[in-house]
């Protein structure tokens, strides 16, 4: 049913969408006659910094232009709207670029999560592309006569009427496709590098609102234990610059132990970056402080990757440091206090290379957690899978000595492990093709793999991910492997957990356990079968953590 038409006081303008039908009662004027209306703006859009200007420009003849250096600094020309649309709504830019191209160009559209409208160079088409976005949507390109980049007014513009998106180039209609009409969309527009002139840049919709986040959905309640603090002069204890590459482990008490990096003064791989612990005794409803166990100065500490020993209850942990990259340092560390002191780190990085074979390459352990296999004569066995060409490294008298194991194959990168029925071990790593690879380490994880295959159910956009064993067959049910990861290939997004009732040969099951930014992820299995996840949520900078119930004891397909 179509909305009635509204009339409000308040506006002097009850502004028509060009391109439909629709009436909207509202509407933001970022740039109107080549006028820069800062108020419409997100603060960010507007500052102006050490190493930047944002938006910088000034209005010439009825135009705002804006080129890609500013006040002596580079200019982020990212028009970035104060204001999201809710309903019926379109989002215009009429402008124009400069014919000159000393370098790629991207004058785009973007609707925040989900797709970005633009050009690349001088003859492109335009295209809509869901790189990198987490609810995407689906892609086109559209040949036209004439680009932007001819020193002529063009127009571009993203239209939603009713269920249905539309885009736009002077004035034509170029693709349209479905679209959740309740969803509140926060479209912006940026010249990036691009030497612009701008005569407006103009939001409509029947409601403007102040929230610029997307909604998110998830499968259970999500808290963020981990929350980076933006880039820091001084290293600090408890305060990050970032916090990533998760890892999980459950205790022989019950307690929950949350491992991550605490990059503290920058955002980099290698750095200033500790070892760091977080504890829940209550099932992860609360969080003790921040436990540092490894802080090696200057140097980097990468990839904490913990094993429970269930016979001894001690806690080991492995953890890789560059001493500096891209020569890399194993060391372990353990607690034999339910993980509130940790002993001093001992490196054991002379005695795996000297049982290293020809060709063998280590570097840093998972990311994630290790193992402990549980089957024949291989029982009570402490694994930990090396990072990059995957490895197995091994101990058999909890934790004293450390042995070289098999390799897994070199198709996969950051791969984790999960023990067979056979007393083998399931690598399951990123590659480059958007799948995920697999490759089964045998004889107690001690002969290399000798073949490597891609599962087509799970999506790899090129990011780690986590496998562990839940079950194991029992009165007729077949045991379950579960993997944890990105959901989609466009971007490290749609947290997603898969099941195979298989040994790994197939993934029948999954759950979205949350739909935005979702990256590096660790799981493990509670006691009462419940799933227990944390993982980078909305980017680079914090880690969320969820409990996620029993997953199905057997295939949905069957």
């Amino acid at each position: 049913m179509r909305r009635a038409v509204l009339v409000s006081s308040v506006l002097s303008v009850i502004a028509t969408l060009s391109l439909s039908t629709s009436v909207a009662a509202e509407e933001l004027w970022v740039i109107k006659d080549g006028v820069l209306n800062k108020e419409a703006l997100t603060a960010a859009a507007t500052e102006v910094a050490k190493d930047h200007v944002s938006c910088g420009g000034e209005t010439v003849d009825g135009l705002y232009v804006s080129t890609p250096h500013a006040m002596g600094r580079p200019n982020w020309a990212r028009f970035t709207t104060a204001k999201s649309a809710l309903g019926d709504c379109e989002f215009k830019v009429v402008f124009s670029c400069a014919v000159g191209r000393p370098q790629w160009r991207f004058p785009n559209i973007t609707i925040t999560d989900r797709a970005r409208l633009y050009f690349w160079k001088p003859g492109s088409p335009i295209l809509l592309s869901n790189k990198k976005m987490s609810l995407p949507l689906e892609n086109f390109q559209g040949e036209i006569q004439n680009g932007p980049f001819d020193g002529s007014l063009h127009s571009m513009a993203i239209n939603r009427v009713g269920d249905k998106l539309s885009c736009y180039y002077d004035g034509k209609k170029l693709h349209q496709q479905p679209i959740d009409p309740g969803v509140r969309l926060h479209l912006w527009f940026d010249a990036l590098h691009t030497h612009i002139k701008i005569k407006s840049i103009k939001l409509t919709a029947e409601k403007l609102s102040d929230d610029l986040s997307t909604d998110f959905k998830s499968a259970a309640p999500i808290a963020e234990i981990f929350q980076g603090s933006g880039v820091r002069e001084q290293p600090e204890y408890g305060q990050a610059c970032r916090y990533r590459i998760p890892a999980l482990a459950a205790t022989t008490k019950g307690t929950i132990l949350a491992f991550a990096e605490a990059r503290r003064t920058g955002g980099a791989d290698v750095g200033d970056i500790d070892a760091v612990v977080k504890r829940s005794t209550d099932g992860g409803k609360t969080w003790g402080p921040e436990i540092v166990i490894f802080d090696s100065m200057e140097l980097s500490v990468n990839n904490p990757c913990p094993i429970v020993d269930p016979k001894t209850g001690r806690i080991w942990i492995c953890m890789g440091r560059w001493n500096p990259y891209p020569t890399a340092s194993q060391h372990v560390s353990y607690s034999d206090d339910d993980g509130k002191t940790w002993s001093k780190p001992r490196d054991i990085t002379k005695t795996l290379h000297d049982q290293m074979k020809p060709g063998d390459k280590i570097f840093i352990p998972g990311p994630g957690a290790g193992i402990v296999m549980t089957r024949g004569k291989y029982t009570g066995r402490l694994v930990i899978p090396m990072g990059f060409e995957p490895h197995v490294v091994y101990s058999d008298d909890h934790g004293e000595t450390w042995k070289m194991g098999g390799r897994g194959g070199n198709a996969m990168g950051e791969a984790r492990c999960a023990e067979l029925i056979d007393g083998s071990l399931l690598f399951n790593g990123r590659t480059g093709t958007m799948k995920r690879a697999l490759a089964i380490v045998s004889e107690g994880g001690t002969k290399d793999s000798e073949k490597t295959w891609y599962a087509d159910e799970l999506p790899d956009p090129s990011c780690q991910g986590a496998v562990a064993r839940h079950s194991w067959p029992k009165d007729g049910k077949p045991g379950l492997i579960l993997y944890s990861g990105p959901g989609v290939t466009t971007a490290r997004a749609h947290g997603t957990l898969f099941g195979s009732y298989d040994e790994g040969k197939t993934w029948p099951w999954k759950l979205v356990y949350y739909e935005g930014g979702s990256g590096y992820s660790d799981l493990c299995v509670l006691a009462d079968g419940r799933v227990a996840v944390l993982f980078e949520k909305d980017g680079k900078s914090k880690l969320g953590f969820t409990i996620l119930p029993a997953p199905p004891a057997t295939s949905p397909t069957k």
